[in-house]
């Protein structure tokens, strides 16, 4: 890999004051909450973000809330903690964005194919399953008995008319890690594009983005990154950016905003997928967002998030639950589930009557952790969950 491109894992800092932390989300002090799989909870530096941006609009007519200034320094803080060069990263909406962006803007010849696993969320499989109107084909590589999607899965899927496998970093329901880098050589090898969705990555594990080897990686903000709903990344190499066409455009989508401009040139880097004004109240937490996990250090929230779900699959099968996740760290994250034998939906809403909040995902019952999470919140929630599916 480039070395200009390729970015240092974080230094290793102290180990924070986990409880001191986890005073910082107010939520804490009422529910059990392990579903960072669907929304993280929000620290207060988020309501102080919130309230120093309509402190600006009220004080200064928004002079810096409305500064496109404010962008670059979001994609500054974004590209140091999560380890990207600027001129890589986008500021699109959310996963979906990204994902459809690539989708509408690939250069696709009729009978080209994209393969997708069959643990990927609904919003990594429309926007592919949506270009069957161009003659583009959907190809599924198949989890094995452990609930894996390997390389191997995507070796027995592809053809030579694939052109992207688009896969998820974790697997939204049952929380598999995929190894990108090992997909990442294998679609080198092959000529093939890898699309990631990595919304129940980022934020969690501390490997570099540019690390990972993915040609494009798109996520949204409002879960381990503590931003706002609409506000969040997309990642892409040199090489996309040249690749993509255009699904639409604006004027910063080019190098000059001059209308006037006899020839349009398209913005040399990822700015050139960002279109008219940007959700600025999200740009403006999000950068102070990520600017406190950097605070705390990547290194320090994986290793906290590792003990965490460990000690989360060790009491789920303490009590005769079946899990489903990966047991290796290498091949998991955060998120952890398992088989219940009833009806999870019942289940999830029993257990929010008890202040456990977590989700029913594909008939299953599953538990995400952060580090702002403790051994009390699991046992809350394997307790629980004994109580309400066994009838006790």
């Amino acid at each position: 890999m480039n070395p200009q491109t390729q970015a240092s894992l974080p230094t290793q800092q102290a180990a924070p004051d986990w409880e001191a932390l986890r005073a910082e989300f107010p939520a804490t002090e009422k529910f059990a909450y392990l579903d960072i799989g669907r929304k993280a909870l929000l620290p207060r530096t988020v309501r102080t973000s919130m309230e120093s941006w309509l402190d600006d609009v009220y004080d200064n007519i928004g002079k810096n809330a409305f500064d496109m200034e404010g962008q670059e320094e979001t994609r500054r803080a974004i590209a140091k903690v999560f380890g990207s060069p600027e001129k890589n990263l986008a500021l699109v909406k959310n996963t979906s964005e990204g994902i459809n962006i690539v989708a509408a803007g690939f250069p696709w010849s009729e009978g080209d194919n994209v393969v997708i696993s069959r643990l990927e969320h609904e919003n990594n499989t429309f926007p592919w399953r949506h270009l069957a109107r161009k003659g583009i084909g959907i190809r599924w590589a198949e989890p094995d008995e452990q609930g894996r999607v390997t390389v191997d899965a995507y070796t027995r899927a592809i053809d030579d008319r694939t052109r992207i496998i688009a896969a998820a970093y974790v697997a939204y329901g049952n929380g598999y890690r995929a190894d990108l880098p090992a997909i990442s050589q294998y679609c080198r090898e092959k000529n093939i594009k890898l699309v990631v969705d990595a919304i129940q990555g980022i934020g969690v594990l501390a490997a570099p983005i540019s690390s990972l080897g993915a040609d494009v990686l798109c996520t949204g903000g409002h879960k381990a990154q503590f931003s706002l709903t609409g506000a969040g990344f997309m990642y892409l190499t040199d090489e996309m950016i040249g690749l993509l066409d255009q699904p639409y455009a604006a004027k910063f989508s080019f190098t000059s905003i001059d209308r006037n401009v006899p020839e349009l040139e398209l913005a040399p880097d990822a700015h050139r997928y960002e279109y008219g004004n940007p959700n600025f109240l999200g740009m403006w937490v999000q950068k102070r967002s990520a600017e406190f996990i950097a605070s705390i250090g990547l290194e320090n929230i994986e290793a906290r998030v590792r003990e965490l779900s460990t000690y989360l699959i060790e009491e789920l099968e303490a009590r005769q639950f079946r899990v489903v996740t990966p047991k290796p760290w290498e091949e998991r994250a955060g998120l952890v589930s398992a088989i219940i034998n009833h009806d999870a939906d019942d289940i999830e809403s029993l257990l929010r009557e008890r202040g456990v909040v977590v989700a029913a995902k594909d008939g299953n019952i599953r538990a995400g952790v952060h580090f702002y999470n403790n051994h009390e919140d699991i046992d809350r929630f394997t307790d629980g969950l004994s109580a309400v599916a066994r009838g006790r």
